[in-house]
């Protein structure tokens, strides 16, 4: 899907390929398997699953049951990147963002949103699995503000636009713009971590990973409506 209109339904991504840049996802890591989940509100937790399901391309889809009474389920997209990490991008406006390490049969990590400014607390093992791994150590963003932004889309044509980063400790609200010729704007909301050398962002249903050069940030989108995975480039440009 061409980044101009605000997507609103939620299907598997199988992602192919990135034209160029390094690509920081990583498709050897292989959680699948369900997973018996605790997440942490605020005053409460919620007890769920959650099944990971690997492509033939080595990606993901994400299916939580929450055990409703109607039946209903939920299914997002997740991608592994780095080492060990894991993160889903729960689609909405604004999303949630669920940012894991991966152990033995075991997830460990946050939950965030647009709303909250706290990590909150989401873990669990298969029926198979060990211990939780470590909690992932989250960073500070050493430049909230304004970035540039630019992109492919899937047809090869590109996009721009802007974005704006506001810091609540470690989680970062993101406000988004994509300028496209010709084409009213299209506004997105967002939510983001930094993780080691990575950050992570979840924008209404797209999935963003990057790595840093300098103040800068480039990486991909995973966008669950196109079966690829392309490039976007974020350029500081200050408060």
């Amino acid at each position: 899907m061409i980044r101009i209109v605000l997507l609103t339904s939620v299907i598997l991504i199988i992602p192919l390929a990135v034209s160029c840049g390094e690509n920081p996802l990583n498709t050897e890591l292989d959680p699948s398997g369900t997973y018996n989940m605790t997440v942490e509100y605020t005053d409460s937790d919620l007890n769920c699953t959650l099944t990971l399901t690997r492509s033939e391309s080595g990606f993901y889809k994400a299916l939580w049951d929450y055990g409703d009474e109607d039946g209903s389920t939920y299914t997002n997209t997740a991608v592994c990147f780095g080492d060990n990490y894991l993160a889903i991008c729960e689609a909405g406006d604004p999303p949630i963002l669920d940012i894991f390490i991966v152990g033995d049969g075991a997830l460990n990590g946050y939950w965030v949103d647009y709303a909250y400014d706290k990590l909150l607390r989401i873990y669990g093992t298969t029926e198979e699995g060990n211990e939780l791994p470590e909690l992932p150590v989250l960073m500070s963003l050493d430049n909230p503000g304004t970035y540039t932004l630019d992109g492919d889309n899937p047809d090869g044509s590109g996009y721009v636009g802007y974005l704006h980063f506001e810091a609540f400790g470690k989680v970062l609200s993101c406000d988004q713009t994509i300028t496209p010729d010709n084409e009213p704007d299209s506004n997105y909301m967002g939510v983001a971590v930094i993780i080691d050398d990575y950050l992570v962002m979840a924008v209404s249903s797209f999935l963003c990973v990057y790595t840093p050069s300098g103040n800068d940030w480039h990486g991909v989108l995973v966008d669950y409506g196109e079966d690829v995975v392309t490039n976007e480039n974020l350029t500081y440009t200050g408060n």
